[in-house]
């Protein structure tokens, strides 16, 4: 099911955010130029989306979602060193969030929780949402903290909490095409299947 665009909230949780502030890194915004907002962010940001496909895989939301070319800096005020994060990818299937870090590294940057398709899918609206938090990998950690000159990042940390509404093609049945219908037919079997699978209890009957 190809996404037709749609936009995603990254937050930068407040502990998150407290523990950078008193280790002095700031957050600012990047545009899609690549030039960094001469101002500090709150820890807040929305990307577009530009592209993706959404799929139903075994039950739990799966596809790819490409943001826009967007992202955030990490600024260490002391040092004045700079981390740049753009390209975010979500790997829906896998549940693994993706970003260049200045311009030159793929890297794995955090995994997420992958929700179930039936809560995820609004189909009368056509939308995807998700709301979940992403939690930093190891190599994530080492790249930041060698880029930034620190010690913050651990793996397994809370990195960001990400919101996303991707809008799917309303024309088409999602229902259907998503297998958001009724549970497998071997389940209702079963289902049926426990009434008459019990013994019927017949009364003794007393003369």
């Amino acid at each position: 099911m190809p996404v037709k665009g749609g936009s995603a909230r990254f937050d930068a949780p407040p502990k998150t955010l407290a523990a950078l502030k008193s280790r002095g890194v700031a957050i600012a915004e990047i545009d899609t130029q690549g030039q960094i907002s001469p101002h500090y962010s709150t820890g807040s940001i929305r990307l577009g989306i530009k592209s993706g496909a959404v799929t139903n895989s075994g039950g739990k939301v799966g596809g790819e979602l490409r943001f826009s070319r967007a992202g955030i800096a990490l600024i260490n005020i002391k040092t004045k060193k700079v981390v740049k994060i753009t390209g975010f990818v979500g790997d829906l299937s896998q549940g693994t969030l993706y970003a260049v870090l200045n311009r030159r590294t793929k890297t794995t940057l955090g995994t997420f929780a992958r929700p179930r398709t039936v809560s995820a899918i609004d189909t009368e609206a056509a939308v995807l949402r998700m709301d979940t938090g992403v939690t930093v990998t190891a190599t994530a950690a080492a790249r930041l903290n060698a880029a930034l000159g620190t010690r913050f990042f651990t793996r397994g940390g809370p990195l960001l909490h990400l919101r996303v509404d991707a809008a799917l093609d309303p024309s088409v049945d999602l229902v259907t095409a998503l297998h958001l219908g009724r549970p497998t037919p071997r389940t209702d079997e079963e289902d049926r299947a426990v009434p008459s699978a019990r013994p019927r209890t017949v009364p003794a009957s007393h003369h």
